[in-house]
């Protein structure tokens, strides 16, 4: 039987192939519809990387946000984004949590050979960053005072760039350069619920341990026993401050658009909350002890068994993706409000 043909436009540097490949096949949706592009779609699905914001009009507008910022619901029919449903409050809206990464990659093998695994990690640590930012840089720092920590980003360069030693695409260079390291820096560039990148998951595909420090909810999902949980070492101060000014200075999407700059006092709000963000970033930088956790990072360095216990664990809670982290029933409810 011919499955049901689905209309899209899309818009705001999203395309139809890519959403497809790292949105509806992640999420199995793409068994059960044919997608095409349409000039009269019966859905338009816009991102955060443009100015053209769909007006009301005879299609659903699905409003896509996969980068730090909260959708606004006023200008969506349906919203994906990235802070926890709770933070937004709206029956259409649904976290992001597996953005062009299939979870099923993350569930070790039953005779996966840690032992093996280990001995193939030929080099302590690396750095992979191109945007500068002081607390990750900072602890770059630290930890080189113990062993020399491998930069080839421009990000505290020390080495030569991954395009002059691998091949392939940009994520097969850069797990290509990862394969070979005990530990990976895996850093978000800010700390925020619910916001985790492929910084983690690509560490974890190469099965180098990585140091994380991000999304302060990772353990919901993550096997915290499996990687060094930068937030199980370290102290912070200031906790009731951080969270004040995490609530009010986090962008909405409608801070981003041009449009916005037009009113005076939006584009005093927009500054207040970019000093908020900034201020909330150095306090945290200013409390943060990273001792205790380069004495982890050392004693699993030094210590073989130790090392290999950890890579023994699986990523996932259970190895396994909560299926509420899933999207299709979600997907699957907008596309059938149409039919």
């Amino acid at each position: 039987m011919a499955k049901p043909v689905i209309k899209l436009q899309f818009k705001n540097g999203l395309q139809l192939q890519t959403f497809k490949k790292e949105v509806f096949d992640v999420n199995g949706v793409s068994g059960l519809y044919d997608f095409e592009e349409s000039a009269e779609p019966d859905f338009i699905i816009f991102g955060p990387y443009g100015n053209d914001i769909p007006q009301k009009g005879n299609y659903t507008r699905i409003g896509y946000f996969c980068e730090n910022v909260k959708p606004d619901m006023a200008i969506c029919d349906w919203a994906f984004g990235i802070p926890a449903e709770d933070n937004i409050g709206h029956s259409r809206y649904k976290r992001i949590q597996w953005h062009g990464t299939d979870p099923q990659q993350l569930v070790k093998p039953p005779n996966f050979d840690a032992e093996k695994g280990a001995a193939g990690k030929t080099h302590f640590c690396n750095f992979l960053y191109s945007h500068r930012v002081a607390y990750r840089e900072e602890f770059f720092r630290q930890l080189s005072s113990y062993k020399k920590v491998d930069a080839p980003g421009r990000s505290m360069k020390n080495m030569a760039g991954i395009d002059e030693q691998y091949t392939g695409d940009i994520w097969e260079r850069k797990r290509q350069f990862l394969q070979g390291y005990k530990f990976t820096i895996a850093f978000e560039n800010y700390v925020y619920p619910g916001y985790q990148t492929e910084k983690l998951y690509d560490a974890m595909f190469t099965n180098s341990i990585p140091i994380y420090f991000g999304d302060p909810h990772i353990g919901k999902i993550f096997n915290t026993a499996s990687f060094i949980n930068a937030a199980d070492y370290i102290s912070i101060k200031n906790k009731k401050l951080l969270h004040w000014l995490e609530n009010v200075s986090q962008p909405n999407f409608v801070d981003l658009r041009p449009a916005f700059y037009k009113s005076p006092l939006n584009r005093l709000q927009r500054k207040l909350k970019a000093w908020g963000r900034g201020v909330k970033m150095q306090l945290l930088f200013k409390s943060i002890n990273f001792t205790p956790l380069i004495n982890r990072i050392i004693a699993l360095d030094s210590n073989p068994q130790l090392y290999t216990d950890m890579l023994k664990q699986p990523w996932l809670i259970n190895n396994q993706p909560p299926l509420n982290t899933l999207l299709k029933s979600r997907w699957v409810e907008i596309f059938e409000s149409k039919r």
